[in-house]
């Protein structure tokens, strides 16, 4: 089989991965996506440089206006996306399978991306992304997964996300009144409860109950690493530091959209 197809479908991936980094600059401020913009002068990318990568060949992975360096996040959002893509196709070639899994894939990238630098996961990317789920379930089925698991898993997911949610509050609450001492933040938000929706309606049921379950021991995995460097390596982490769940969650949830089937057999 020729890899020309895969390689163009990376390079659509590639593309895909600089709209990507537009959407992540943009969204967490609340703002309507414009072109690309240097992160530090704010004036726009001549469009040679729109991609991080042509800017890293082109001149250095330096603004071309102020001379700051590009952002290392763009380019490998960009490198990732078009791995991923040609994966894809590798893996399904031209499908129905492939253009929701796509879709699905560039979406949970955003939300990596987001979450990683944000600590947020927007209810304006989880949203749309729940309503394409559930019209890609009525186009995807196949052995182990049908619109009905699919909208079980999305229910699913949605109600033990919400659990965590909810216990987490009560805990918070709690500490706070018995150390009288505010805390705020949350390790596990809302937006943790859309995720796990949409990861619930991409990989039905029951794989939703494995892939949060993966989610939680790669993020306390994840966890313990942070808290090693923070507490023992620089010597300034407190107990009640959130790390952001998300990126943990999508790890699993892609994983489990690809070989969801392969890991239960294993398991």
């Amino acid at each position: 089989m020729s890899n020309i197809p895969i390689i163009a479908y990376g390079l659509v991936g590639l593309g895909a991965g600089g709209l990507l980094n537009v959407l992540a600059d943009y969204l967490p401020r609340r703002e309507l996506p414009g072109g690309p913009v240097c992160a530090f002068c704010k004036r726009p990318h001549p469009w040679p440089n729109w991609l991080a990568i042509s800017g890293y060949l082109l001149t250095g992975g330096r603004c071309t206006r102020c001379g700051a360096r590009l952002p290392l996040r763009h380019l490998l959002t960009e490198l990732a996306s078009a791995l991923l893509f040609a994966f894809l196709w590798q893996h399904y070639g031209p499908s129905p399978r492939l253009f929701f899994e796509t879709l699905y894939t560039a979406i949970f990238i955003l939300l990596f991306v987001i979450d990683l630098e944000h600590r947020l996961i927007l209810h304006v990317t989880t949203l749309p992304a729940i309503v394409l789920a559930v019209v890609g379930s009525f186009f995807l089925a196949r052995q182990g997964y049908t619109w009905r698991l699919s909208l079980l898993g999305g229910g699913i997911g949605f109600l033990l996300a919400l659990g965590m949610y909810l216990f987490g509050r009560l805990f918070i609450r709690l500490t706070e009144r018995i150390r009288g001492q505010e805390i705020g933040q949350v390790a596990f938000g809302f937006g943790d409860v859309t995720l796990m929706t949409f990861m619930g309606l991409v990989v039905g049921f029951p794989n939703v109950i494995f892939a949060l379950l993966l989610g939680v021991l790669l993020g306390g995995a994840g966890g313990g690493i942070y808290w090693l460097i923070r507490a023992v390596i620089r010597r300034d982490y407190s107990l009640f530091t959130p790390i952001p769940y998300g990126p943990f969650l999508i790890a699993s949830g892609w994983s489990f959209m690809i070989w969801g089937q392969e890991i239960l057999r294993w398991y």
